[in-house]
């Protein structure tokens, strides 16, 4: 009998410990990983991209949540649009702040396609909700969203193209407006060397930035940086190539030239930086 007590006491610990043992995998599997990892809406092609941008870390890092109302700069092909819209679509609010269509004038193709982003969106409920809106950062008249109702205003990879076209100055003191005190402006963006004796006219034209530079830009707009990240960091991109960032992959600019090298070295080095709106 003491024998047969023991042996029930050890398995009802065992059973007891890996209760426990799932319940904090469950729990780990939280909403920022479910969208990560566990969703319908990314395509394959996008998730071989993870092990570059780490969005599982980097959403963690600026403390994204899915209560969060986040403004996503550029949202471009959609890449972060595709974890961020349905990370926030039942208790957030997702704010795709799309570049304008009034600064590309000479690009009409572009333009028109632009100008349909916010329809896109409401035509879209699946991926975003009925909470989400579309719109343009910088806006030509007012603002693209009410002042201070934005937790978040994200931006990746797309600070160069703010510099390269003269959206810069709108385009921080607009998102130091929509956002609401203590708000963050969450920036992820290729880096310069700080050894590189290219100006940021230059740098910003092959789409990096000095991140020392970059950091210094931004806080005389009211920005404070509170926290860096080396989660994008890649030391195997050199930072001088024929077509700038575009010559690696993604892009892979050059085609098949030298891709084998270039695909070897992955996605650009990139900075990951908190600022807050004080």
């Amino acid at each position: 009998m003491g024998k047969h007590r023991f042996f029930v006491g050890v398995t009802f610990l065992l059973l007891t410990i890996n209760a426990k043992n799932v319940l904090a995998e469950s729990s780990n599997k939280d909403a920022i990983w479910q969208a990560v990892h566990n969703n319908s809406h990314r395509t394959v092609e996008e998730i071989k991209r993870d092990k570059y941008r780490n969005p599982d870390q980097v959403l963690r890092f600026f403390e994204i949540n899915e209560t969060s109302s986040v403004g996503e700069v550029a949202p471009g092909g959609g890449w972060y649009t595709h974890i961020l819209a349905p990370l926030l679509k039942d208790k957030g609010r997702y704010v795709g702040l799309q570049h304008n269509p009034a600064y590309y004038g000479k690009w009409p193709d572009w333009a028109k396609k632009l100008s349909a982003y916010p329809e896109k969106i409401k035509n879209e409920q699946n991926l975003y909700g009925n909470n989400a809106i579309g719109t343009w950062l910088p806006a030509v008249e007012g603002l693209p969203v009410d002042e201070a109702s934005l937790d978040f205003v994200f931006i990746t990879r797309t600070m160069h193209n703010w510099q390269n076209q003269g959206r810069l100055d709108n385009g921080l003191k607009q998102s130091w407006k929509i956002l609401k005190n203590g708000g963050v402006l969450a920036i992820v963006q290729h880096r310069e060397a700080e050894s590189s004796t290219k100006n940021r006219e230059v740098s910003s034209k092959r789409g990096r930035w000095k991140q020392s530079d970059l950091i210094s830009v931004v806080e005389s707009f009211g920005f404070k940086l509170v926290a860096s990240s080396e989660i994008n960091a890649n030391l195997k991109d050199t930072k001088d190539y024929e077509k700038g960032v575009w010559t690696l992959p993604p892009s892979l600019a050059l085609k098949e030239k030298d891709k084998e090298i270039y695909t070897k070295i992955g996605e650009s080095d990139r900075m990951t930086l908190k600022f807050v709106k004080i």
